[in-house]
C-alpha cells in the first residue's frame, strides 16, 4: 500500500536546510512576463478611469446597466479583469452589483440625497465644534495645505480632483477633531454624497466651491464659533444647488459613451 510522499515536514529539523536548498529556486519573471502584467494592469486602470469619468460627467446616468460582454469588447479585457474594475467601482459606491443582474450605475434617490445631507449637517456641526476646542497650529497648517491643493485642482479644471479634494477637506477636519468614530461615519457619508453631487448637480454648477472652504478655514484659524454656522450654510448651499429630480437611464449606448476619445 503506497503511503503519502515524504515532505520536509517529516524530516528532522537539522535535515531541513539541506533539503530546502535542494529544491528548485522560484524562477524570476521574465521581462516579457513583467511587460504583459503591466499591460493588463494598465488596461484595468484605463477601464476604471473611463467608466468613473463617464459616471461623474453624467454620460452614464444612474441605473445604466454595465453589461460585461460589451465592456470586454470596448476595453479588450477578459471577463475576470472587467469584474475587477466593477468590484472596485462598487467598493467606491459608484456602481451597484446586482445578484443575477450584473452591474448598474448606482442610483441614489432624491430622498436619499436629502437624508445624506441632513445627516452630514448634524454630524459636521459637532465635528467643527470639537475641532475648535482641540485644533493645534500643526492641524491648521495641514488644513491650509489641503485647501491649497483643492484650489490648484480648480485652477487646473480637474473635475475628478475637485470632487475628491473637496470631500477630503471635510474629512481632514473630522480627523483632526480627534474622534475616530465620527471620522469613520463621515467618511461613508462623504463617499455617498460625492456620487449624489455628480448625479444631481445642475449643469454649470460647482460643488463645494473653494471660496466657501476658505471662509470656513479662516473662521477655524480664528477659533470663531461662527465656523459651525458656516459649515451648515455651506452644506445647505451644496444641497440647494442640486437638481433633485429622479433620472432615467434608458437607451444608453455603452460603446458610444466609453469607446470614444477621452
Amino acid at each position: 500500500m503506497r503511503g503519502r510522499p515524504i515532505t520536509t515536514q517529516d524530516m528532522p529539523t537539522a535535515s531541513k536546510p539541506a533539503a530546502l536548498a535542494a529544491l528548485p529556486a522560484a524562477r524570476p519573471k521574465s521581462a516579457a512576463a513583467k511587460a504583459a502584467q503591466a499591460l493588463v494592469a494598465g488596461g484595468i486602470e484605463h477601464a476604471y478611469e473611463r467608466i468613473w469619468s463617464a459616471i461623474m460627467d453624467h454620460r452614464l446616468p444612474p441605473g445604466t446597466r454595465l453589461v460585461e460582454d460589451k465592456l470586454c469588447e470596448i476595453f479588450g479585457l477578459g471577463r475576470t479583469r472587467i469584474r475587477q474594475v466593477l468590484q472596485r467601482l462598487a467598493h467606491e459606491r459608484v456602481v451597484t452589483l446586482m445578484p443575477n443582474r450584473g452591474a448598474i450605475v448606482s442610483q441614489p434617490t432624491v430622498q436619499e440625497a436629502r437624508d445624506i445631507f441632513e445627516a452630514r449637517s448634524l454630524l459636521e456641526a459637532g465635528i467643527v465644534a470639537r475641532f475648535l476646542q482641540r485644533a493645534t497650529r500643526a492641524d491648521l497648517r495641514r488644513l491650509r495645505e489641503h485647501l491649497a491643493r483643492e484650489k490648484q485642482a480648480w485652477r487646473d479644471q480637474d473635475r475628478r480632483a475637485q470632487l475628491k479634494l473637496s470631500g477630503e477637506f471635510h474629512l481632514v477636519i473630522a480627523e483632526l477633531a480627534g474622534n475616530p468614530t465620527l471620522a469613520r461615519l463621515l467618511r461613508e457619508l462623504v463617499s455617498r454624497s460625492s456620487l449624489i453631487i455628480a448625479v444631481f448637480q445642475r449643469p454649470g454648477a460647482t460643488s463645494c466651491p473653494p471660496d466657501e472652504h476658505q471662509a470656513l478655514c479662516s473662521a477655524l484659524e480664528r477659533g470663531d464659533p461662527a465656523a459651525v454656522e458656516l459649515m451648515l450654510a455651506h452644506l445647505r448651499h451644496v444641497l440647494d444647488d442640486l437638481n433633485l429630480v429622479e433620472h432615467g437611464a434608458n437607451g444608453i449606448d455603452l460603446k458610444a459613451v466609453l469607446a470614444g476619445v477621452a
